[in-house]
């Protein structure tokens, strides 16, 4: 069953990075090689650093199976 998750802001996005690469069984240095990137930067991304750029963020949640959606407003 998926969960929606209304993301306000980058602790949010960090909150469930951690919680669905822990439920995988996934360590952030094995999901660092798997990205290609740092373990320091899947650190950085779980404890919400607004430093990280979208693309690496998008990267991660595609490997996790994240799905991100946004709710655009009408005119």
């Amino acid at each position: 069953m998926n969960t929606l998750l209304k993301i306000r802001n980058a602790d949010d996005v960090g909150a469930a990075v951690r919680q669905v690469r822990k439920s995988q069984q996934i360590t952030q240095a094995d999901l660092a090689l798997i990205v290609g990137k740092s373990h320091v930067l899947m650190r950085d991304i779980e404890k919400g650093k607004g430093t990280v750029s979208l693309a690496t963020v998008l990267q991660v949640l595609q490997e996790l199976g994240i799905q991100l959606y946004m709710d655009l407003p009408e005119k």
